[in-house]
């Protein structure tokens, strides 16, 4: 499976970590409410997979109140049914959690909304194989990772499932103003032909669960489910971290 990091990232995560031990700095805000967290607290450490380093006192009593409340709303997809089951509800600490680790590179909570999505099971129909929503490939060269794939591949390890890049996203997102201003009809149109099947083989005749982070029309997830049906796909449900009211 392809990584979700790009060379780019990585390179600088590690220049940032040296440059931190020599050049030690002020204060470093927290990602996510801008207050300032002693650089001794903002430190990763070794072996260290969740947020709580980067993240204020405040941010961090907040993520461990995070209420988990799933919800599952039915959609069509390709003439058929399509479960899809979120996990927290959108208010404005969640919407600014993602937001921070979509844009801020806050990567490390990823396993949080992994972890928040395994509370869906039994929301949902079984699945044989988990795929996430892909990532445009300009949005993937800007941030330097695929946050849905890192999410996706963190729950299928706990679930004991494959984690399967099935789709891919030809060209640049085209994301101009919120998705939420955009009815389905109108999404649907835009996304139509953005979507294909790269790995048709490991999702033929198999129970597919879509992962993605919002769901505003519901629109993305069913034009995936669609191409999906197409590569022979037996079934497809989905999985969302929040879904927008």
């Amino acid at each position: 499976m392809a990584r979700a990091y790009t060379p780019s990232f990585l390179a600088q995560r590690l220049m940032q970590q040296a440059l931190n031990w020599i050049f030690p700095s002020n204060d470093e805000p927290c990602p996510v409410c801008s207050r300032p967290i002693p650089p001794e607290l903002a430190e990763p450490r070794p072996g260290k997979r969740d947020a709580m380093g980067r993240l204020c006192a405040f941010c961090q009593q907040n993520l461990a109140l995070v209420p988990i409340r799933v919800q599952t709303v039915r959609l069509r997809a390709a003439g058929r049914p399509m479960f899809v089951a979120s996990a927290l509800v959108y208010d404005h600490f969640v919407r600014t959690l993602i937001r921070a680790y979509k844009y801020d590179r806050v990567v490390e909570i990823a396993p949080f909304f992994a972890s928040a999505l395994a509370a869906t099971l039994g929301a949902h129909p079984p699945a044989d194989v988990v795929v996430p929503v892909p990532t445009a490939p300009d949005r993937l060269r800007m941030r330097g990772y695929d946050h849905v794939l890192l999410v996706a591949s963190s729950f299928a390890r706990a679930e004991g499932l494959p984690c399967a890049r099935a789709l891919a996203r030809l060209g640049a997102s085209g994301h101009t103003r919120s998705q939420t201003a955009k009815d389905r009809s109108r999404r649907l149109r835009e996304l139509a032909g953005q979507f294909v099947a790269v790995a048709p083989g490991d999702i033929r005749g198999r129970r597919v669960l879509l992962v993605d982070d919002v769901m505003t029309t519901g629109a993305t997830l069913a034009t995936c489910a669609h191409v999906l049906y197409e590569a022979g796909a037996r079934a497809v449900h989905a999985v969302v971290i929040a879904r927008v009211e």
